[in-house]
């Protein structure tokens, strides 16, 4: 299954800022003692999302119209 994201502008939402939001929100951190390995996980998994959809930016706008 593709996902464009062409599809997120259609819904009101600019691709960029959508991403500038993740990424204040789920910025990257380093783990530290006191988190649990589910905790790590976690934050682990929601930065990886974030990450994606940059990649998917930045193959789009790389893309020839």
């Amino acid at each position: 299954m593709s996902t464009s994201l062409r599809t997120l502008e259609f819904f009101g939402m600019q691709a960029h800022a959508m991403l500038q939001d993740l990424n204040q929100t789920f910025p990257p951190t380093n783990p530290n003692p006191e988190m649990t390995m589910e905790q790590i996980m976690y934050r682990s998994g929601q930065r990886s999302v974030v990450e994606w959809i940059a990649a998917r930016l930045e193959d789009t706008n790389n893309e020839p119209v």
